[in-house]
């Protein structure tokens, strides 16, 4: 379509539209990238959501596991950096992970449905990872193009932020954090892969506490990307900015 008079200022809000999601997308990324680099902060919240009494709970209900609540906590920690480096190397090991109960032999952390639904996580963060490459060459293309149309008036910018968010907020707020949870299970994941597990039948879920431990992960990500997004939005419009002078 040709940018004419007329219609320069739909295009040019467009436009700002699609660098501003851009925007927050690449800083929800690098902060998930980031906190995933110290491991979720697992031990924090390990303290935080007393998933020790959690496990001493649920360890002996589990139906195809045993001796895991028998673990001091640095080996519950240690299972899940195993669990998250694994995820994030592809999936590459997850059927090596194991625990010894004392005493006891050796044996596997994760029974087979566990194993499935752990790759379907890694494969999740390697098509992250594609994304972040294609937003961050997106970045400063979307972000020129605003200079060179100019940005729509701040008051479109205010009213297309605020019924976005709103939409976002209001859908949180009706359905519930965990049923949104559910539900992006149900777009991200093979609709014929397990991905709920009962604490009794996972150590995985168990160790985790889920959904429990994800909202907390959830918020800090969130935290990092509320502040990452203005600094990234400003940076490309101001590199932009430059290249055109």
């Amino acid at each position: 379509m040709k940018i004419t008079a007329n219609n320069k200022p739909a295009a040019a809000t467009l436009v700002w539209f699609f660098y501003a999601v851009t925007a927050i997308l690449l800083a929800v990324l690098i902060s998930w990238g980031l906190y995933s680099q110290f491991n979720y902060g697992y031990p924090f919240w390990y303290k935080q959501l007393d998933i020790a009494q959690h496990i001493d709970e649920y360890g002996p209900q589990n139906r195809y596991k045993s001796g895991f609540e028998q673990l001091p906590a640095d080996q519950h920690w240690r299972a899940f950096e195993q669990i998250r480096d694994a995820v994030h190397q592809h999936g590459e090991g997850l059927e090596q992970i194991t625990y010894t109960p004392p005493g006891k032999p050796t044996r596997p952390l994760l029974h087979r449905a566990e194993v499935i639904h752990l790759q379907d996580v890694a494969n999740l963060i390697d098509a992250g990872r594609w994304l972040l490459l294609v937003l961050a060459v997106l970045w400063l293309p979307l972000a020129w193009l605003c200079i060179r149309l100019g940005l729509p008036p701040m008051k479109w910018r205010l009213a297309i932020t605020v019924i976005t968010m709103g939409a976002v907020l209001a859908w949180l707020l009706i359905a519930g954090p965990t049923q949104v949870f559910y539900q992006f299970h149900h777009w991200l994941f093979p609709a014929d892969h397990p991905w709920f597990f009962y604490w009794q039948d996972s150590l995985m879920s168990t160790l985790m506490k889920a959904p429990v431990l994800f909202g907390g992960i959830a918020a800090v990500i969130a935290l990092g990307a509320l502040l990452l997004t203005p600094a990234i939005y400003r940076l490309g419009l101001w590199l932009s900015g430059s290249f055109t002078k």
